[in-house]
């Protein structure tokens, strides 16, 4: 907006009409970047699904048949580094590290789980599933433990592959907890009922209405950026009839 504004303001004669656009671009810049504001934003989102109680699913399998209990842990992958050079924990991204962890923390809860690592090839390198698979072996976990799902592009495409891994079987699904609103309409788009594991909270500060979280700051812009981008994500997904 800013910048359309300023198109319009050195190359036209629309000066008004620019003016507006500068002004209301800057007003929402400045809004965005107060973190308690743009954290209180992605809390609507993060809200939606508390953490996961994996008591009750456990004590629940307790009276579930083979067939019927949770076995498959769906980790979504959040990104990849593209650094071929780093070690294999570094060229994973923040959110897909956190969702790894999570993952592994309830395959090792859940005794004969498996996980599901879901992500296809983005602009480079080796199929983000297959980076996340090699970091989760330098972790502890068994490569027999793991399915690679390599063909997804997108959240959209997750559903889709992973319907041919899991069937019918009951499934925990592990994300960041901002995005966990539109991945489990998503599958549940698809005639899927995941077991939501939200990772990666944002956590408050303790005092909400201190002073420094009303100052401008770049964390302030970056978890409004994460907001707008999953609000964006969900009205897509709207309009084309995926959820």
């Amino acid at each position: 907006m800013i910048a359309c504004g300023l198109l319009l303001l050195c190359f036209s004669q629309k000066q008004r009409i620019g003016k507006i656009l500068v002004t209301v671009g800057l007003a929402l810049l400045i809004i965005s970047s107060y973190e308690g504001v743009s954290g209180r934003i992605l809390h609507i989102l993060e809200s939606q699904y508390p953490p996961i109680n994996l008591s009750r699913i456990v004590a629940h399998q307790d009276g579930e048949t083979a067939d019927r209990s949770v076995k498959w842990i769906v980790v979504l992958a959040g990104g990849v580094a593209g650094d071929a050079t780093l070690p294999y924990q570094l060229q994973i991204s923040h959110h897909s590290r956190v969702r790894l962890l999570e993952g592994i923390r309830l395959h090792r809860m859940i005794p004969g789980s498996k996980i599901i690592l879901t992500g296809g090839i983005g602009f480079d390198g080796p199929p983000e599933a297959t980076t996340l698979s090699r970091v989760a072996e330098e972790l502890g976990v068994s490569r027999l433990d793991m399915v690679l799902e390599v063909e997804s592009r997108d959240t959209k495409d997750h559903p889709l592959y992973v319907r041919d891994l899991v069937h019918d079987d009951p499934f925990i699904l592990v994300t960041s907890a901002f995005h966990m609103p539109r991945a489990v309409k998503l599958f549940e788009k698809q005639g899927l009922f995941p077991i939501p594991a939200p990772a990666g909270q944002w956590t408050p500060p303790r005092q909400f209405w201190s002073p420094a979280n009303f100052f401008p700051s770049a964390a302030g812009v970056r978890l409004a950026e994460l907001a707008y981008h999953e609000y964006m994500g969900l009205t897509w997904a709207w309009i084309r009839g995926q959820i």
